[in-house]
């Protein structure tokens, strides 16, 4: 079974984050590798016209600026506990995790049902569904989101 291109876009937006913010010089090298790894996987997917390069572009964007505040929140929790954070601010960081999360799953869910690959994650009473319904509601995949010649004649 192929890797999905949501699961992908995600991994790879990982692995960004983990580049810019460690400083681990031979974690990086390797980092780097498994990074051109995953683009060499998504370029499959652009190159078999599933999806265009402004559709991966887009998001990459939005799964990067969803990872990267995840990764803010849950550091903002091991400092605050290293600083006492009072259970109370932990505790609403925590909602803002989930909520994050919520955002996450439910761009990975829009690529699955744009690109038609892979399956959506379904939240079933879980703390993060009210985010992700949110998000899909503002950001349902539309017309314009589709692929069409336009698309390629910009690449």
């Amino acid at each position: 079974m192929r890797y999905p291109l949501d699961e992908l876009l995600d991994k790879r937006s990982i692995v960004l984050l983990k580049i810019e913010r460690i400083k681990d010089d031979d974690l990086k090298e390797r980092l780097w590798k498994e990074f051109s790894d995953y683009t060499v996987a998504i370029w499959q997917y652009i190159e078999e016209r599933t999806c265009t390069i402004r559709q991966i572009e887009e998001w990459h964007k939005e799964l990067y600026e969803s990872n990267g505040k995840t990764w803010d929140l849950e550091a903002n929790i091991r400092k605050g506990q290293l600083d006492h954070m009072s259970l109370e601010e932990v505790g609403k960081t925590a909602i803002k995790i989930r909520e994050s999360n919520g955002i996450r799953v439910a761009i990975k869910s829009k690529i699955v049902e744009i690109v038609k690959v892979g399956y959506k994650d379904v939240k079933v009473n879980h703390a993060s569904l009210d985010s992700y319904k949110e998000y899909e509601r503002d950001n349902s995949p539309s017309t314009s989101s589709l692929i069409n010649s336009e698309d390629y004649n910009a690449q």
